[in-house]
């Protein structure tokens, strides 16, 4: 992918969780009422802080209050006028509950995206073709012996890559990011596994990688 085509990708789907943070700020009371007293919330591996009750919150201290420490920073220098254009967008729309359910379906989106990217840049692409045949099998299903040559042959056409590595290692990115299960020595592909399977074409993303 090129420089525009990652810039324009950024426009595509980084618009809207660009803002969220501060739109949820500008939203807080209205968000306070919809969350009650949960303070916290995992996703992946990040913290989400939401407020706390009326009556346990005290005075925040003025370096929580600053929302600087919040926000990342901006090396391509695209963000204000993003972040313009979708203020000018929220402003269109009337209602904050409105608002904020179309923040959190972006982020939402947002989250589903980046972690499929990060899948498709680990990802081998021999992994991605066994991906692809355990999607077109029967409830896509196959034994292990139909799954093993897709590993076998990696090893043979790869063999420093793969030195020291065992099938386990090789089903094991897949078993850690969700896209494939293992019940009885059979291997289906998951809803997951379907879902980077469409992402991938319809980015129009090779599946030829290497390895």
């Amino acid at each position: 992918m090129g420089t525009k085509e990652f810039f324009i990708e950024i426009l595509k789907y980084g618009a809207w969780p660009a803002v969220a943070a501060a739109a949820i700020y500008y939203l807080k009371d209205k968000i306070g009422n919809i969350f009650g007293g949960v303070k916290s919330a995992k996703v992946g591996d990040n913290e989400i802080q939401f407020f706390e009750s009326a009556q346990a919150a005290g005075p925040a201290p003025e370096e929580r209050q600053n929302l600087k420490h919040l926000i990342p920073e901006d090396p391509t220098g695209l963000r204000e006028e993003l972040e313009q254009k979708i203020n000018q967008q929220l402003n269109q729309i009337s209602g904050d509950n409105k608002k904020i359910e179309i923040l959190i379906k972006n982020l939402a989106q947002q989250q589903i995206i980046n972690a499929l990217e990060k899948v498709y840049y680990n990802i081998f692409g021999s992994q991605i073709r066994l991906l692809e045949f355990l999607s077109v099998q029967a409830e896509g299903k196959a034994p292990i012996q139909a799954v093993t040559p897709f590993f076998d042959a990696a090893k043979h056409n790869s063999p420093q890559i793969f030195e020291g590595q065992h099938f386990s290692d090789y089903m094991g990115f897949l078993l850690t990011w969700g896209l494939v299960q293992n019940i009885n020595d059979e291997w289906s592909i998951t809803k997951h596994g379907r879902a980077f399977i469409t992402y991938i074409t319809a980015m129009q993303l090779t599946k030829n990688k290497a390895f």
